[in-house]
């Protein structure tokens, strides 16, 4: 659900991903129910009516931190998915639009116009468009999309050690029968395979790609509505509109500017002066956005419930996180509310689902699993053979923002209550997640994880012995099996229940990383942005039906 001025927050029970994980990344302009039309007088209202979409016009946005490459299955980064979102499209994608809810798990057809299941979830057929060409640019020349590009895409994706190999580890083969179907035939039933197709690291590559004709790190070819006309490194990437678009009459845009811009305070001033056209996530300048949207008139301002999980990952390979109950301590010391609240604009409590996914614990249901109570912390501590406490080190990356740092330094404080001693290292962002992270190169982390679709993504990736993110030395082969399990229960009810008994036991068994909360996030619009209907995944395809109004102020 979409929070404006006056609005409410959105509902449990839908799913809830990805929002902005930086100062830059896009949040909605949608509004709901109290939100003004063109002509209300609220300051930050929302224009909902402004008519007819009119084309033309160059949108203007900034990002702190730049993309590390352009290849969408070789980099798990976020940075990367944000920078080819609107180059490259999906067999599936989410819903997005006035009528839907911002974290809406209904489905629709992107590469494919229609899909269908068997009875028991083991067969998924999809029906691909017909006449949907490649971007025009060498070597793929604007040729026609065909099944033989899927298949070139997961053949690339088996071959790799990435994050999607995870999401589709339950595919035992694949046929394409002709030009235009693709057959997925699973290992095992898989309720919501659906839902994977449409993930935003399921997106799909030209065979001119996969067999490295073109290099992907360097250059995006798509099918999608924006072509990438030029990238600068660490300066800026240059988006025009894709003139073979397969859905008629879009985008409107005539083309997409980011400009890298790490500090909060140039984007504040660029878009004071009419530089950008969208600043988001300033969670933590909430005072100053208040003050920016009554100061500047027409300024929308969109409030949305927070996807993005703040965790300590513990690395249990080595002691003392080797032992659970010094996990379990490490939770119970923190003041996750207060840290919200304090630091962030608010956010929603959560455990290893974040709680409107379907099977996500409910806030209170981890507040009453993960108590903030230091006093119980130190007891676990000194039962596990640390009375005194220990020193220790907290890995954090300035890559998203000052903000992350000034949570770490809470986390340090609030530890330091039950006598863990944590020195804070700053590692920059490429070594943060393409070294010390994944490589399990610290004792604790803090830091931010790339929101997840399903809770099956969460679990199977996160938590499993081989999972793709499991980057905290997790190995318990009853979990395994849980996992493995609620992926093939058919029955909504029935599977949800197995999501949730599996968070009851990673809080009791695991309690690595522990999660925090996911923060709510602002967005800021020029007054001539319209229709920006976006969805928590981050893929920005919605950024096809945005549209500048020549009649705004």
């Amino acid at each position: 659900m979409r929070v404006s001025t006056g609005t409410r927050l959105r509902t449990a029970g839908v799913l809830l991903a990805c929002s902005a994980l930086t100062t830059a990344c896009f949040s909605g302009s949608g509004s709901d129910e109290g939100s003004a039309s063109a002509s209300g007088d609220e300051p930050g209202a929302v224009v909902t009516d402004a008519g007819d979409p009119v084309d033309g016009g160059v949108l203007y946005t900034a990002a702190t931190t730049d993309a590390i490459s352009l290849d969408p299955q070789a980099e798990a980064s976020f940075t990367v998915h944000y920078a080819v979102g609107t180059v490259y499209n999906r067999l599936l994608a989410f819903q997005t639009g006035e009528q839907y809810e911002f974290n809406t798990n209904e489905l629709k057809g992107d590469l494919a116009e229609e899909w269908e299941a068997n009875d028991d979830r083991t067969e998924w057929t999809f029906h691909l468009r017909e006449g949907v060409k490649w971007q025009n640019k060498p070597p793929v020349n604007g040729r026609e999309f065909t099944s033989k590009d899927v298949t070139c895409t997961l053949d690339r994706i088996t071959s790799l050690p990435g994050h999607q190999i995870g999401l589709i580890g339950n595919v035992a083969k694949v046929e394409t029968p002709d030009d235009y179907t693709v057959v997925f035939k699973l290992k095992s039933p898989q309720a919501a395979f659906d839902e994977t197709m449409a993930n935003p690291f399921m997106v799909i590559l030209p065979c001119e790609g996969t067999e490295g004709k073109f290099d992907l790190a360097e250059e995006a070819i798509g099918t999608g509505p924006f072509m990438l006309e030029s990238w600068k490194k660490d300066q800026e990437r240059v988006y025009v509109k894709n003139p073979d678009y397969f859905l008629e009459g879009l985008p409107h845009l005539d083309g997409i500017n980011v400009t890298v811009m790490p500090d909060a305070q140039a984007q504040i001033a660029a878009l004071r002066s009419g530089k950008l056209d969208i600043i988001s996530a300033l969670s933590t300048e909430k005072n100053q956005v208040d003050q920016l949207v009554k100061q500047i008139d027409g300024l929308q301002l969109v409030q949305e419930e927070g996807t993005s999980h703040t965790r300590i990952p513990l690395n249990v390979t080595k002691p003392p996180f080797d032992d659970v109950r010094v996990r379990q301590a490490v939770g119970m010391a923190i003041d996750r509310e207060g840290m919200a609240n304090t630091i962030r604009v608010g956010g929603v409590m959560t455990a290893a689902v974040t709680p409107s996914i379907f099977g996500g614990l409910t806030e209170e249901e981890s507040l009453e699993a993960m108590p903030y109570d230091p006093e119980a912390a130190k007891k676990l501590l000194a039962d596990a053979g640390y009375p005194d406490g220990f020193d220790t080190t907290l890995t954090v990356t300035n890559g998203y923002g000052e903000t992350v740092v000034r949570e770490a330094q809470w986390v340090q404080e609030d530890l330091a209550e039950i006598g863990i001693n944590a020195e804070i290292k700053i590692d920059d962002y490429a070594t943060y997640i393409g070294d010390t992270w994944p490589t399990l190169k610290y004792d604790m982390i803090y830091g931010l994880q790339t929101p997840m679709l399903t809770a099956d993504e969460y679990l199977t990736t996160e938590y499993t012995s081989d999972g793709t993110r499991n980057w905290y030395g997790i190995k318990d082969p009853k979990l395994d099996k849980m996992i493995a399990e609620q992926r093939t229960i058919i029955d909504d009810t029935e599977r949800e229940q197995a999501i949730r008994d599996i968070q009851y036991y990673i809080l009791e068994n695991v309690a690595s990383p522990v999660t925090l909360y996911a923060y709510n996030t602002q967005t800021i619009l020029a007054p001539d942005v319209r229709n920006f209907w976006n969805h928590p995944d981050y893929s920005q395809l919605e950024m096809e039906d945005v549209w500048l109004d020549p009649d705004a102020g």
